[in-house]
């Protein structure tokens, strides 16, 4: 059996997944990729692909995204048509008998799934979308409702991320039996293994710092305004500013537009600490140097990080919408906030500093609940989705020639 699975660009998350499709022998498994790189994620040009096992292909190198809603004019017609003519030439060369879809507006997406489509060819969907971000109105919304109706309709199998993912296809008609739970998942034994490799000179790092005797909180994700960052600044200042304060540290892991905003938010503060962009293999040190994660965006479909800081066994603060915190955080290993407000966060801070037993106690928790959330789980989620509605799909078949 023929298998193309097509994603957006080759992200360091996704590759130890797709390594692990194509150990456990699918089929002849083709990955498909929209574009090679796209600078302003991060990541190094060309350092994760030569890691999968077997066949990839790239529509298009650089950073165009493909959208079908990007540029205007004549540009954008020649995008358009230039994005779903690559696509179709690699349909005719790879003649795939089932399709894996990530995601379902790019125009790589959209001419593969009418394609499927057209050509009854059985596909499974999977993206990051949310019940919490499904914010789309007007024309928008009706477009989006009968677009995914009719994929949910016409789909072999609905991959599902977690249960905020969950919830969002149900929204759109998927039924129980379309439905096959596939955890995003990062490499949990990696971030365990390499954060307690650097334990010790995380405490020196600290120790130079000057926060060593401090709970230290870190964010990691891009300096953009949905990541509420200048809402972290905020809340420290506040908890240290307390009669009982000036017992927090803060460490912002990573780049993006609003640096130079929260550098001058922060003003100077030496307990917040900007580490800038990191790679992936420097991650575990900052996750060593502390112990408790944030996460209070907004509009954020899942936030891997938190899978990312939980396998390095810290407690976790998070909000209630982001994809991720509805599965993983709980009272156990961390604090749900409600809202986006300074006060609420303040005082979640202030939970985790004033009794370091307990947290210790959801530092273990964490390390607990992520042991579930694993790439083998989510290869073996997809194997039996492929598996069950390919059979599903021949049996179909064999009865409409019976009847014919």
């Amino acid at each position: 059996m023929r298998i193309l699975l097509l994603n957006n660009l080759p992200t360091p998350y996704f590759i130890p997944l797709f390594q692990r499709l194509v150990r456990l022998g699918l089929g002849e498994l083709t990955i498909c990729f929209a574009m090679d790189w796209k600078s302003d994620l991060g990541w190094e040009e060309g350092s994760v692909t030569a890691q999968i096992e077997t066949r990839t292909v790239y529509l298009k190198g650089g950073l165009a995204s493909g959208h079908a809603s990007s540029g205007n004019g004549l540009w954008q017609i020649v995008s358009i048509a230039s994005s779903a003519l690559r696509m179709l030439k690699v349909l005719r060369e790879e003649r795939p008998d089932y399709v894996i879809c990530y995601g379902y507006t790019l125009v790589p997406q959209l001419t593969l799934l009418l394609w499927a489509l057209v050509r009854r060819i059985p596909f499974a969907l999977i993206g990051d979308a949310n019940i919490y971000c499904d914010k789309a109105r007007g024309i928008r919304r009706i477009l989006k409702r009968i677009w995914l109706r009719l994929l949910t309709w016409r789909a072999a199998a609905i991959l599902t991320i977690g249960t905020a993912s969950q919830l969002f296809w149900e929204s759109y008609g998927a039924t129980a039996g379309k439905i096959f739970r596939v955890p995003f998942a990062v490499d949990n034994d990696h971030f365990a293994r390499e954060t307690e490799a650097q334990k010790l000179v995380a405490r020196r790092k600290r120790r130079e710092l000057g926060i060593d005797e401090r709970v230290v909180f870190i964010s990691v994700g891009r300096l953009i305004e949905r990541k509420n960052i200048r809402l972290l600044i905020e809340a420290l200042a506040m908890v240290n500013s307390a009669p009982d304060g000036d017992q927090a540290a803060l460490l912002i892991v990573g780049a993006g537009d609003e640096r130079r905003a929260l550098e001058e938010l922060a003003g100077g503060d030496p307990r917040i600490i900007f580490a800038g962009g990191v790679t992936p293999a420097e991650l575990p040190r900052w996750y060593a140097m502390a112990d408790v994660m944030i996460l209070a965006a907004h509009d954020e479909p899942w936030g891997l990080v938190t899978n990312e800081a939980m396998a390095s066994g810290l407690a976790i603060i998070a909000h209630r919408e982001c994809g991720s915190t509805v599965d993983l955080v709980d009272e156990q290993n961390g604090v749900v906030l409600d809202g986006f407000g300074v006060e609420e966060l303040a005082m979640a801070m202030r939970q985790m500093i004033r009794d370091e037993q307990h947290l210790r106690q959801r530092q273990d928790a964490s390390r607990s609940k992520i042991a579930d959330w694993t790439i083998e789980a989510a290869a073996a989620g997809v194997a039996r989705a492929v598996r069950e509605t390919c059979r599903q799909h021949h049996q179909n078949h064999q009865h409409q020639a019976l009847k014919r």
